[in-house]
């Protein structure tokens, strides 16, 4: 049996929480199991009898978070269907139910090479109940699909292929007209995960296989009215997203423009009229996703375009939320405000409109079946006319932080096409959706880490580094509670900190700066955290590494630390080399930066013929880059050009 079981101190024991399970409750469940624990098996009312108040009570504790405790009673229902191997029906139902609560209050603990066994035996279990029902076949395949994200989560990348080869191979096997989800939707998400397994490994060219095969899939199932039409639509849209950038990873950048035009007119075709919201939020969504894909394939100015709309519909969509809340607050005032205005005698909510307020009701609440009932409710139970407005408020909120991540995308794409002062002014407005928002630490992390970037190359590097810096202080806090989903932004942070604390003129390699000792310290926390997220997953984050060491090593070079700048250039150029041979449209420009500062390390170093050759090097790349973009490689190929003159 478990070890360290819970018991009734344990709870007590347990910190308070104002929404925690019952107690009393929790107690009585308590004495039930240990009532069942005093007694042999085969004294139980039934053979499982004990497993029953145990997930009750894990249900009960799993609610409000208290997931330690959660995941002692799940261990040991857990033990209690292990010891009869010969478990079916029900019981065997109950079984997987308790081993899929376990698995998720075990992701919820982070214990993620605890769940890889527990989603084994969910997935064995779900092949049993496939005996006498083959719709538990999803639930065998589900489970497979969970044990393969957590194997590309703890960066097991080939185990995480191998599984995912596996499962394509078993659901072909499966039956066709099967119960439960149809077969095609299982094998497309499936080759989806498959693909992005190869390229975890980075075996890109056989990516694309996998990807176009999904492709075609959902393409079979699209526009043929079937009730989940709006399902296989976002899913075609995904996918043909997943084949875009794989096919420009391997340099197929014409096929992977069509990919991502044909998604965005699948979701474009897909919203019903100017008044569906979240077609429209959708379409913004693929307009921004689809961008950062154009911009990989080399089309910087599409990418902006593609931006710039998406800007166009979120701003309309947070301006039609907002107005939405004004509307209700109109038609359902604040009691305090409304009567000190009917003391004044003006009109207020109802009284406003000519049929008591019901045709506004219905358009807003886009129900024709609400009547005046309903009104009163609102009219006259605060509490309800609350919650109803706290869901106008998110709404707004929600629409909003859209147009930060849009004009986040948009001032990006601005940037690097070297048009800082249009840039500055989408991070500007950014930050300010962000600050005015609450629990939108995130989105204003990564404006303000946008807006420092804009500043830097406006040589405003003192108001540069305070956005560095206080968005490096909001991402570490975000970053020690969720690691996961933070830590790579604050990796990016740290390397902004560090380029706009290093400089005042960013093309003077030779200068040192008033910040000089941050600049340094934040490059060395850079590189600690993006070696470690490499580790995890090296095809997909050589270019985060590549670029924190090009700039650690002109830091390093400005201190006269000779030999530490050398080592961070040389490694720089080799894991930008390869992918930019295969992918030069999104590591180009990057290769050829890290060559010209290698260049300009060596120099600084005395080992001049090195140093010309990379300047050559250099040269050669960014004018083959500003052929098709002059706007955003001839700053860097003049640059070049004149680092290779002085060593000439």
């Amino acid at each position: 049996m478990v070890e360290n079981r819970i018991n009734s101190e344990m709870l007590l024991r347990h910190p308070g929480l104002p929404d925690g399970p019952d107690l009393r409750y929790a107690h009585v469940l308590m004495e039930e199991i240990e009532a069942l624990r005093g007694q042999p098996r085969e004294a139980w009312p039934m053979p499982y009898a004990l497993a029953q108040p145990l997930r009750r009570l894990g249900a009960e504790l799993e609610h409000p978070g208290w997931y330690s405790l959660a995941r002692l009673a799940y261990l040991e229902a857990t033990d209690v269907y292990r010891a009869d191997d010969q478990a079916a029906g029900d019981v065997l139902d109950d079984y997987h139910h308790t081993l899929s609560s376990l698995g998720d209050v075990l992701m919820e603990l982070r214990r993620y090479e605890e769940v890889l066994p527990i989603k084994q035996e969910e997935q064995a279990v779900g092949l049993r109940l496939a005996i006498m029902d083959t719709s538990a076949l999803d639930l065998a395949n589900d489970a497979r699909t969970m044990f393969i994200r957590i194997l590309v989560r703890l960066g097991r990348h080939g185990e995480a292929l191998d599984s995912a080869a596996e499962a394509v191979r078993e659901i072909r096997r499966q039956p066709d007209g099967k119960p439960g989800r149809p077969k095609d939707y299982t094998l497309a998400y499936a080759l989806a995960q498959y693909a992005d397994c190869l390229t975890g490994v980075g075996r890109f060219d056989e990516a694309v296989g996998a990807a176009a095969e999904t492709v075609n899939i959902w393409r079979g199932h699209h526009g043929t009215g079937d009730e989940l039409d709006w399902l296989v639509t976002s899913r075609l849209c995904e996918a043909l997203g997943r084949l875009g950038d794989a096919f420009a990873e391997v340099g197929r950048y014409e096929e992977a423009y069509a990919a991502f035009i044909e998604r965005v007119e699948v979701c474009r075709r897909s919203v019903d009229g100017d008044d569906d919201f979240y077609g429209l939020r959708a379409l913004a969504i693929t307009l921004n996703n689809v961008a950062i894909g154009l911009k990989r394939s080399g089309r910087w100015r599409e990418a902006v375009a593609a931006d710039e709309e998406a800007v166009e519909l979120d701003r309309a969509l947070a301006a039609r939320a907002l107005d939405r809340r004004h509307r209700f607050e109109r038609l359902f005032p604040d009691p305090d405000e409304e009567q000190a205005l009917y003391a004044g005698g003006q009109p207020m909510g109802r009284d406003l409109f000519d049929d008591g307020g019901l045709s506004e009701v219905n358009d807003l609440f886009d129900d024709e079946e609400l009547d005046e009932e309903f009104i009163e409710t609102v009219e006259f139970d605060g509490e309800i006319r609350d919650d109803h407005l706290a869901v106008f408020r998110e709404e707004v909120r929600e629409a909003e932080l859209s147009l930060c991540v849009s004009l986040d995308n948009l001032g990006v794409d601005l940037h690097d096409l070297n048009r800082p002062e249009a840039a500055l002014a989408a991070s500007v407005e950014a930050v300010e959706i962000a600050r005015r928002n609450q629990d939108a630490a995130p989105q204003l992390a990564l404006a303000l880490n946008n807006m420092s970037c804009d500043l830097a190359v406006l040589n405003r590097q003192e108001e540069a580094v305070e956005a560095a810096r206080e968005a490096v202080t909001l991402l570490t806090t975000l970053a020690a509670t969720d690691p996961e989903t933070h830590e790579r932004t604050l990796g990016l942070a740290l390397h902004t900190l560090c380029v706009s604390a290093s400089r005042t003129d960013p093309y003077e390699a030779s200068r040192t700066g008033p910040y000089e000792e941050e600049a340094l310290a934040a490059s060395l926390q850079c590189l600690t955290v993006y070696r470690r997220l490499h580790q995890l997953g090296p095809h997909r984050l050589a270019g985060d590494l590549a670029l924190a060491l090009t700039d650690h090593g002109l830091i390093r070079s400005r201190r006269g630390e000779h030999a530490e700048a050398l080592a961070a250039t040389a490694e720089s150029v080799e894991l930008y080399r390869l992918p930019a041979a295969r992918h030069p449209a999104s590591f180009g420009g990057g290769h050829a930066s890290a060559l010209l500062n290698f260049a300009e390390v060596h120099s600084a170093a005395g080992a001049h013929v090195e140093a010309r050759t990379a300047a050559e090097e250099a040269v050669a790349l960014y004018e083959s880059l500003a052929v098709d973009l002059p706007e955003a490689y001839e700053p860097g190929l003049a640059r070049a050009r004149s680092v290779l003159s002085r060593l000439m």
